[in-house]
């Protein structure tokens, strides 16, 4: 854990704040709006992410490592292994600097983490601890979500776009359920930590975001394909305001009798449909789908 201090929860906090600021003003460094950079500078939310994350002596993946912050806490955690990946070479000297002081713990990639298999990272199973770049936030979770079952990473701990939160979390027949929520919870279990404001980043975001911790479920959940489901979920979704019924016959098939076999009534749109009926009409839609 992180070593205690006499000095105030004031004190502290402006040190830290203080801290930031010298990594950026120092290297001269500014955000890049085309990748999405708003950094964590908020200690106390810092902490929460900790104290959720649970690292120690575990294997740890950082996306978006930036200043390296959030990197130098998980770190301090006595976690086993921390490895970030850093799209951006501006951040190049921190990593380095961390590298060689905490030599046996701590990897980096410079890359982008959509273009690369993240299993392949460590053989051992591993977390995912991220205030994830905005602009990547959707493709990123979906990634994870499509892996083999069950997956290598033990859990989540994701900084995103409330908006985003709020899809996750979307409760059936709500404007916010979609693909995205079924995808995500078919095989997860989804918890909202809390909600950030913008003032705990620099530069401040025009929105709220929040953090959520991804669970995968081991085997209570209905059986079918990824892809076969987020193809049904494309075809049941290209139209939120027509039937399921109007819906699937995008598809080369019988919709009348498909729905009938899933035991869904014709006349229900796609976001009042639960998990399960799209698992169904997944399996059963399968020929129409290749």
């Amino acid at each position: 854990m992180l070593q205690k201090s006499q000095k105030t929860g004031k004190e502290m906090k402006k040190e830290y704040k203080t801290s930031f600021k010298k990594v950026f003003n120092k290297n001269k460094i500014k955000p890049k709006k085309s990748l999405g950079q708003n950094f964590l500078h908020d200690k106390n939310i810092i902490e929460i992410i900790l104290g959720t994350a649970d690292v120690s002596n575990r294997s740890v993946i950082e996306v978006g490592s930036g200043p390296c912050l959030l990197t130098e806490f998980l770190l301090l955690e006595n976690a086993e292994l921390v490895v970030a990946v850093e799209k951006d070479e501006t951040f190049l000297p921190q990593l380095i600097d961390l590298k060689k002081r905490f030599s046996s713990s701590f990897q980096f990639l410079i890359n982008d983490v959509l273009d690369i298999d993240i299993d392949e990272i460590t053989k051992n199973n591993y977390s995912v601890v991220s205030n994830l770049p905005y602009n990547i936030s959707v493709p990123f979770i979906i990634n994870m979500a499509k892996k083999e079952w069950p997956p290598k990473w033990n859990h989540l701990i994701l900084t995103v776009q409330k908006e985003v939160a709020n899809r996750l979390l979307a409760k059936i027949g709500s404007r916010e359920y979609g693909r995205l929520t079924i995808l995500l919870n078919w095989r997860n279990n989804i918890e909202l930590i809390c909600n950030v404001k913008p003032s705990s980043f620099y530069p401040k975001p025009k929105v709220v975001s929040s953090i959520i911790k991804i669970t995968p479920k081991k085997n209570n959940f209905p059986k079918t394909s990824f892809e076969n489901l987020e193809k049904i979920l494309r075809v049941a979704f290209s139209f939120r305001r027509k039937t399921i019924k109007n819906n699937l016959k995008l598809l080369n098939l019988d919709p009348d009798e498909i729905l009938k076999k899933s035991n869904i009534q014709s006349s229900l749109r796609p976001q009042n449909l639960s998990i399960e009926d799209f698992c169904n009409l997944a399996n059963l839609c399968e020929t129409a789908l290749l």
